[in-house]
């Protein structure tokens, strides 16, 4: 039972955890648009939705909302083939991601990482989902990301 405690703290710990020591979570929604023209500017063809009053949002939501949709168009980059559709939703309880890409064919399959399980840990912590999907050539992810206004 405790190496069971244990290691169910180990994984909160991780899923919480700043990935880059030293690296301060983006406190406005605004970091969003400044990732995504990151991924612009190194040749990723993104098309954006970007939805919804870009109120405040607790610390803990803005920064696993940058870091899914980080991860997200990272591993879009390195196995798709140079493009993404996202759709960022600021609604008034939650924060919505999709993002959907061409997968490349050259073998370059996701896996071996623990992005997506990352991904998935960030969510769940927050209350939230994290679904990925890959079919006929096409990967999508939706991550829903719970918060209330009045925590912001």
């Amino acid at each position: 039972m405790a190496r069971s405690t244990i290691g169910e703290i180990d994984h909160l710990v991780h899923a919480l955890r700043d990935d880059a020591p030293g690296q301060a979570a983006p406190a406005d929604p605004a970091a969003v648009d400044e990732l995504l023209d990151q991924h612009r500017a190194a040749g990723l063809s993104i098309s954006t939705d970007v939805r919804g009053a870009r109120g405040e949002l607790p610390r803990s939501v803005a920064w696993a909302t940058y870091r899914i949709l980080q991860e997200a168009l990272t591993n879009a980059a390195r196995h798709g083939r140079g493009s993404a559709d996202v759709t960022v939703w600021f609604q008034p309880h939650a924060v919505e991601i999709k993002v959907t890409n061409p997968v490349a064919t050259n073998g370059s399959a996701p896996g071996g990482g623990h992005g997506i399980v990352g991904m998935r840990e960030r969510a769940m912590v927050l209350g939230g989902i994290l679904e990925t999907r890959a079919d006929d050539g096409i990967f999508s992810l939706h991550a829903r990301l719970p918060h209330s206004q009045a925590t912001a």
